[in-house]
């Protein structure tokens, strides 16, 4: 076993340190509003009270993080779904890759729904751009989360992604925790949820022997979040009509920060998390003689397969691809005309306030909502192409 020494910069916190970072963050001048950003609706006396009383992680995610999540919910989303929890083997440690919308909620809303299911947390991967505020990093590693530098020259990027492909790999097979990691880099804007062929090679780098038998070890299980709204649409629209048209885009100063707070604060409608199967035997059922790139497009698309086959589709996404293939509304299954009126409306409002071409701009919005339908829909029928 790896000791944690070796994964210094990247580890999440243990136990043994939670009170002298917790007592930095509670004693800082920033106490209040990092209390008030994470949680905005609970009386900031009693979270301080209920910190100061709390010793470990697990203990932490439980009291405080939990209830967070629970009261966000009941504020910014019409429910809470899953499904797919009979995959789950008590016992067994999972890596969990799932697609990718939200920075916070996605593996928040997954490890609240193992935890009902009677399971610890998943280790959290999450990119270093968005651990720019030293109070902002030290929560995040309370969470449990592990960080992915980025952004490096080419042979520290190396060094760095080696690191954290052993650190996974301890966590997962040493430790026997689990892990969460999105499909991709940064989230799906577009909502074409496809695994980065980079993420799997990520992870192979820890192999020692067979990479085929490496991925069987790993224990990967797809796991698919749906969201009937999304909070930064605007955001992600923006980005995509500014790459269309103008050839690229470039961030915002604090815009990381601020998608995290739209995600948990906006208006979400419906949300639904389902578990895929463990990948393990269809892995086992590969050709031991293909190329690593051959091997690892061929994992990417039975994740692909998972992860867009079990998409709960929303109102959101058969309205987007209505509206875009000319179905009228007389035809329409899976929502109401009131619905469709309403979304509508709602795409409409926030063009208004946009630059760029208004046509080019809706157009946009529709094929961000309808790709996991459409996806989903080519799936059924057949077809694997990214």
């Amino acid at each position: 076993m790896i000791q944690d020494s070796h994964f210094e910069d990247i580890r999440p916190f243990r136990d043994f340190e939670f009170r002298t970072v917790m007592d930095k963050l509670l004693n800082s001048e920033l106490s209040d509003l990092l209390i008030k950003t994470v949680f905005p609706d609970l009386p900031m006396d009693i979270v301080k009270a209920q910190l100061r009383s709390i010793h470990t992680i697990n203990e932490f995610q439980e009291k405080v993080i939990y209830q967070a999540i629970t009261s966000i919910l009941a504020k910014t989303s019409k429910g809470f779904t899953k499904s797919g929890t009979e995959n789950l083997v008590s016992g067994e440690r999972y890596l969990f890759i799932s697609n990718h919308r939200d920075i916070i909620l996605d593996p928040s809303l997954l490890n609240m729904a193992i935890v009902e299911q009677g399971f610890e947390t998943a280790e959290i991967a999450i990119g270093d751009n968005l651990l720019q505020v030293p109070w902002v990093k030290d929560l995040a590693r309370l969470n449990k989360s592990f960080i992915v530098k980025r952004n490096l020259p080419v042979r520290e990027l190396v060094t760095a992604s080696k690191l954290l492909s052993y650190y996974i790999h301890d966590t997962l097979i040493e430790r026997k925790k689990s892990v969460w990691i999105a499909q991709r880099e940064g989230r799906a804007k577009d909502g074409n949820d496809r695994t980065q062929p980079g993420v799997l090679n990520m992870l192979g780098l820890s192999s020692t022997g067979s990479l085929k038998e490496h991925f069987m070890k790993l224990n990967i299980m797809p796991v698919t979040l749906s969201y009937q709204l999304d909070p930064c649409d605007t955001d992600k629209v923006r980005s995509l009509y500014s790459i269309k048209f103008f050839g690229g885009y470039t961030k915002e100063q604090n815009e990381d920060n601020l998608a995290m707070r739209k995600g948990i604060m906006g208006q979400k409608g419906k949300i639904h998390i389902h578990f895929g199967k463990s990948i393990t035997n269809e892995i086992a059922g590969l050709d031991d003689n293909l190329h690593k790139n051959e091997l690892i497009q061929q994992i990417s698309l039975i994740i692909d397969r998972q992860i867009i086959g079990n998409y709960k589709v929303q109102s959101s996404n058969i309205i987007s691809y209505d509206e875009l293939h000319g179905r009228p509304i007389q035809d329409a299954i899976g929502y109401a005309t009131d619905e469709r009126d309403a979304f509508m409306k709602d795409i409409e409002v926030k063009i208004a306030d946009m630059a760029g071409d208004p046509i080019e701009l809706k157009s946009i919005f529709l094929e961000m909502y309808a790709r996991p339908y459409q996806n989903k829909l080519e799936i059924n029928a057949g077809k694997t192409q990214s």
